[in-house]
């Protein structure tokens, strides 16, 4: 299972870093934005595993649901305010994140399902980046090696008191 995790981690580095050139850095999220000199340089967007639920699909099998998370960040080098003679750069994020979307949303390398956008949010930065969290959903299959033995369920007992 964790062979599966690690390929379509490094199959999405692989793919940013590609397909969006203006990315300075991609990695695996270890909390480098969490340090007071972040270890990365701007803008990036780091991956991680967010979750995976289990489906049972007979014989030991089953459908790994996984979610995985982009957070990209950048630093805030341009004022917004309605005034502010470049305010159109503040929004450039903005435009990476959906560059980013564009590389990665049906994305597949593997033996995996493409990738489906099911969450954006904002993550609260301090005042000198601003950050998103992408979530994107995938499912892959897990097998189990019976070694040709079956179970079977010949009974269940409920009983009420």
């Amino acid at each position: 299972m964790m062979d599966e995790i690690t390929t379509i981690l490094l199959d999405v580095q692989d793919h940013l870093g590609k397909a969006v050139p203006e990315l300075a850095y991609v990695d695996k999220d270890w909390g480098q934005l969490s340090l007071e000199k972040p270890a990365v340089k701007f803008p990036c967007a780091l991956l991680d595993l967010k979750d995976i639920s289990f489906t049972q699909t007979g014989n030991g099998g089953q459908v790994a649901d996984t979610q995985i998370t982009v957070t990209v960040a950048n630093l805030r080098l341009t004022s917004s305010s309605l005034t502010a003679p470049k305010k159109e750069d503040a929004y450039r994020i903005i435009a990476l994140l959906a560059k980013i979307h564009t590389a990665l949303h049906t994305f597949s390398a593997g033996d995996y399902a493409p990738l489906f956008r099911t969450r954006l949010r904002k993550i609260v930065a301090d005042s000198s980046r601003e950050c998103y969290e992408l979530t994107y959903q995938t499912a892959y299959m897990v097998g189990f090696d019976t070694d040709g033995a079956t179970a079977k369920v010949t009974g269940v007992k409920l009983e009420f008191n």
